[in-house]
């Protein structure tokens, strides 16, 4: 198995801490008039940033993204953590090696973190890239301010 690019590890490190940010965090806040639940926050996003196939320019500042309003897995699972954050979620970002960006969330009465996708709008479904997209994945790892987890197991069929 190749070895994790450190430049990669070192940027999402960075961008878990940026999103933990309490000023990142209170600018969001402000956004909203009271705390939303995971499906109201689904559609906020997919209200105010839209999925784009085609060449955009990339952004990892969830102010930035907002203001663009377009994106793809990057910035819907940056500006999603984010959202969560600021929501008083317990989240982190996502990151499968191979070309994809989600986020997680902690339920604290399950005792789980519980898979979200806010490209797909897909809550708690971690097998659906190898089963739905036939991803073979190889790594996916956690970021949450700063420190970062394997979690690969939770994403893979058979496992």
């Amino acid at each position: 198995m190749p070895a994790v690019p450190k430049s990669c590890i070192k940027k999402y490190r960075h961008f878990s801490q940026k999103l933990a940010s309490p000023n990142v965090l209170a600018e969001l806040r402000n956004l909203f008039e009271r705390e939303y639940s995971l499906p109201e926050l689904l559609e906020w996003l997919h209200r105010k940033v839209k999925w784009s196939k085609g060449n955009i320019k990339r952004h990892n500042d969830p102010m930035e993204i907002l203001e663009y309003g377009k994106g793809k897995c990057g910035e819907f699972g940056i500006l999603f953590t984010a959202l969560c954050l600021a929501h008083n979620y317990r989240a982190r970002l996502i990151l499968d090696m191979s070309d994809h960006v989600w986020t997680e969330i902690w339920d604290e009465k399950e005792r789980r973190w519980v898979h979200v996708d806010p490209s797909e709008k897909r809550i708690d479904d971690p097998k659906m890239y190898e089963r739905d997209w036939k991803k073979h994945l190889k790594k996916v790892y956690a970021f949450e301010n700063g420190s970062m987890e394997n979690v690969t197991r939770r994403y893979k069929l058979g496992m």
